[in-house]
């Protein structure tokens, strides 16, 4: 055990909890949570003054760590020039946001709203919109076992976790869901009446499960065999988080939509739904809007997040580091019975628990280590560092883990 990691787990006060949280606030999250006060790069100190290795990254939106250096000067000076215009009005920052995605992944236009949730809603909207333009018969979406889209109306009526679904039914109808990764069941599954199917290269929430290249390729063939629109969610994916821009460039297929968010903007809210001509060529003005999608403050901030991203170099230092922690991972795999496997790609990355020990455990003890860590599906916890993580960070994170794990089996084993 390093000194650090015994500065952790010894002298360290216990975590700060935001109490007054349980009585002011709607009870949708489990409270009182930690509050966290401040943050750099890959580290996150709480309120009392406890410092963590946040390997959580705001669940994969803090690429470039917490207060990346320049960031608040970029948005304080559009600020001090230009704040909200509504769509209604132009702006250079997003006019130069907007071209630099279409440079960099190949897209001919942009639309921008605020999360992954809105972007994905907007997307499946634009599908059913092209389907109508283009005389197509079927207004149905497919979506897979394991997705998760988000929570506006739409977005949770194509995830498929049934807790997220169940409370809200009815929800928006049309939506069927397939087997993921299963390429013999797809001729079935997308008929006639499907105009749009909906996909992860990566299950994120989903316990980071990534697609086969063969099912991804054979998706893109049966879409294209029936003029249906293939829509990729890269929200959780994209901005480099698995070694490449976008995930899918890894797959060589590409979509009539895709859909980027969260690390987009460094913690500012905006999401970006990028689309082909053909596509775009069927909408109409005053058929969607945001009214502070696209913000000049959140597209500076974009603009600046994506000028830092996609640079060759920096790209291959995120390979770099992924291959160390997919070793790493692989390792306390192969040592702790308390994890079945690990799985992931680039840095986007989960271990999965065996029957037996509980997920939310794990990233209790975790924490107690100086670690978060944040769950994905039903057995695993993921791991996602910024892309700006060194390779001595992911080494104590991999010691702190490797201690929350050996304090998970003790407790199993002492109950038993």
């Amino acid at each position: 055990m390093t000194t650090d990691l015994m500065e952790t787990t010894m002298e360290t006060p216990a975590p700060t909890l935001a109490g007054e949280e349980t009585q002011i606030l709607a009870p949708l999250y489990p409270l009182p949570r930690l509050e966290l006060a401040s943050g750099r790069g890959a580290w996150a100190w709480d309120a009392g003054g406890r410092k963590y290795l946040d390997f959580t990254c705001g669940i994969a939106v803090n690429a470039l760590g917490h207060a990346p250096r320049g960031l608040s000067r970029v948005v304080a000076n559009q600020m001090g020039r230009l704040g909200h215009t509504s769509n209604l009005f132009a702006h250079r920052p997003g006019i130069e946001l907007a071209r630099a995605l279409v440079r960099a992944t190949g897209y001919d236009k942009v639309f921008f709203c605020n999360s992954g949730g809105e972007g994905l809603d907007a997307a499946m909207k634009f599908a059913r919109a092209r389907a109508g333009a283009k005389g197509l018969a079927g207004r149905d979406i497919v979506a897979f076992q394991g997705g998760f889209h988000g929570r506006t109306g739409f977005a949770v009526s194509a995830t498929y976790t049934p807790s997220y679904r169940e409370p809200f039914e009815p929800l928006v109808p049309g939506i069927r869901f397939g087997v993921f990764n299963d390429v013999a069941g797809l001729d079935a599954l997308i008929d006639a009446h499907v105009c749009a199917v909906l996909v992860e290269p990566v299950q994120g929430e989903g316990g980071v499960v990534p697609a086969r290249p063969e099912f991804l390729r054979a998706l893109r063939e049966r879409t294209e065999a029936l003029g249906s629109a293939l829509i990729i969610d890269e929200v959780q994916t994209g901005m480099g988080r698995t070694g490449t821009l976008l995930a899918a460039q890894q797959y060589a297929v590409r979509g009539e939509m895709t859909v980027m968010s969260k690390a987009l903007g460094s913690g500012f809210p905006i999401a970006a739904v990028l689309l082909t001509d053909d596509t775009a060529a069927t909408l109409k003005p005053g058929m969607h809007g945001c009214t502070f999608g696209g913000g000049a403050p959140a597209c500076a901030a974009a603009l600046w997040t994506i000028e830092r991203i996609d640079r060759p170099a920096f790209l291959a230092r995120v390979r770099r580091r992924a291959a160390t922690l997919e070793k790493g991972l692989a390792k306390l795999a192969e040592k702790h019975a308390s994890v079945s496997e690990a799985r992931g790609l680039g840095l986007l990355r989960a271990i999965e628990l065996a029957p037996g020990f509980e997920p939310p455990r794990l990233v209790a003890l975790a924490r107690e280590h100086g670690l978060l860590l944040v769950r994905g599906g039903d057995r695993a916890v993921r791991v996602l560092p910024p892309l700006v993580v060194s390779p001595a960070e992911i080494a104590q994170g991999l010691e702190r883990l490797d201690a929350a794990l050996t304090a998970l089996e003790a407790e199993k084993g002492s109950a038993s």
